[in-house]
């Protein structure tokens, strides 16, 4: 998508622009705000930004491009500024704030989750993975439970002519945590933020491979036609031979979602789903569609993936990850939806000002609180 910039910049000034051609002046400006190569002062800057936009709003007299010199150049001066839009957010919104004025919004910024978890074993012994040593953590019915240096809890047959009745045991992230689980099967679960997952230090003298999940996992079950492999979430059950999904069922969401990348899962035993469906459960009833799945796992993946999302969906994944109580100071009728992308190895104001940039809302940060301002 690449446009000569002053042919922009004359259409957005005469009024005569597409939207196409709006988006980009747009993504120009945003990248103009993050560039400390433009060799304009923060003031001139600002007042480039603040006559283009002023441009860019309907019903308003259309000011002259003198002041659009020092942009045109500095534009054609970074050559390949035909932005990809999927490089960050964009929006229909106002101008972004001054660095100023964010740098004192944000002077108390808060560094993104990390691998924590507390492990219970069957025996109610509770053990911090945060600081407990790698390696062997115990031993239970020819089980070993050893912790790795990267993030993993893993389960592995220690004794295979030890197969009495290991008991469960739960894993359990705080706000601010995520951890790998690796159970004996072969079976890999990923863990999110405020999630937990009960389950059987072992599955050798079961039927079945049951496991109940609160929050939300990313499952890749090893295949086993003789022992399905069931998750327990709140009202859904899913059972699986072998398959990749991931399931999203957090007590304080109105829906339980289910989304399938690999396999075959059956809901409550009767709603089949196929690779890159979603379910979504409100009380009894189910909904089925076709998703993009990588939004469904970006957190896996370690990035927050927008697409048309609102909002307050945003802002509670913002929570989680970064342990921060959400204060909405102003909350409007409509609430603005955003589509984009940013890492989930940001510092809290990264996402924040993402967000600022590119709608009306402000942020601020005090203590673990951060306060929401919508015009």
């Amino acid at each position: 998508m690449k446009k000569d910039v002053k042919e922009v910049l004359d259409k957005i000034s005469s009024g005569n622009y597409n939207p196409e051609e709006e988006t980009i002046a747009k993504l120009w400006l945003h990248q103009l705000h993050q560039n400390d190569e433009a060799g304009l002062s923060e003031q001139e800057i600002q007042e480039v930004s603040d006559q283009m936009w002023l441009s860019l709003e309907p019903n308003k007299k259309q000011p002259q491009l003198n002041k659009y010199r020092k942009l045109v150049v500095y534009m054609a001066a970074a050559a390949s500024l035909a932005l990809i839009i999927g490089v960050g957010l964009y929006f229909n919104q106002p101008p972004p704030l001054s660095k100023s004025i964010q740098a004192k919004a944000f002077a108390n910024d808060i560094p993104a989750g990390s691998n924590k978890a507390y492990l219970t074993l069957a025996n109610g012994k509770k053990l911090a993975l945060t600081n407990s040593a790698n390696g062997t953590l115990a031993e239970e019915a020819g089980i070993k439970i050893t912790k790795t240096a990267d993030g993993q809890l893993v389960y592995t047959i220690a004794d295979q002519g030890e197969k009495g009745i290991a008991g469960y045991n739960s894993i359990e992230t705080p706000r601010g945590g995520q951890y790998q689980l690796n159970l004996p099967d072969g079976t890999k679960i990923w863990i999110n933020s405020a999630s937990s997952l009960k389950y059987p230090a072992s599955f050798a003298s079961l039927k079945e491979r049951r496991v109940e999940l609160s929050g939300e996992a990313y499952f890749e079950v090893a295949k086993d036609k003789t022992h399905p492999f069931i998750v327990k979430s709140g009202r859904q059950e899913i059972q699986v031979l072998g398959t990749h999904f991931d399931v999203n069922a957090y007590p304080d969401e109105q829906l339980i979602k289910t989304t399938l990348l690999e396999g075959s899962v059956k809901l409550n035993k009767q709603v089949v789903l196929k690779p890159g469906e979603q379910s979504s459960l409100t009380g009894e009833k189910f909904t089925v569609k076709a998703v993009n799945v990588n939004d469904a796992v970006d957190w896996k993946n370690g990035e927050f993936v927008f697409t048309n999302e609102s909002l307050t969906s945003i802002l509670k994944k913002v929570s989680r990850w970064y342990d921060v109580e959400i204060k909405y100071v102003r909350t409007p009728a409509n609430m603005p939806t955003f589509t984009g992308s940013v890492s989930r190895s940001e510092n809290i104001s990264g996402v924040l000002k993402m967000l600022e940039e590119t709608s009306n809302v402000r942020f601020s940060i005090e203590g673990k609180q951060v306060s929401v301002i919508t015009k």
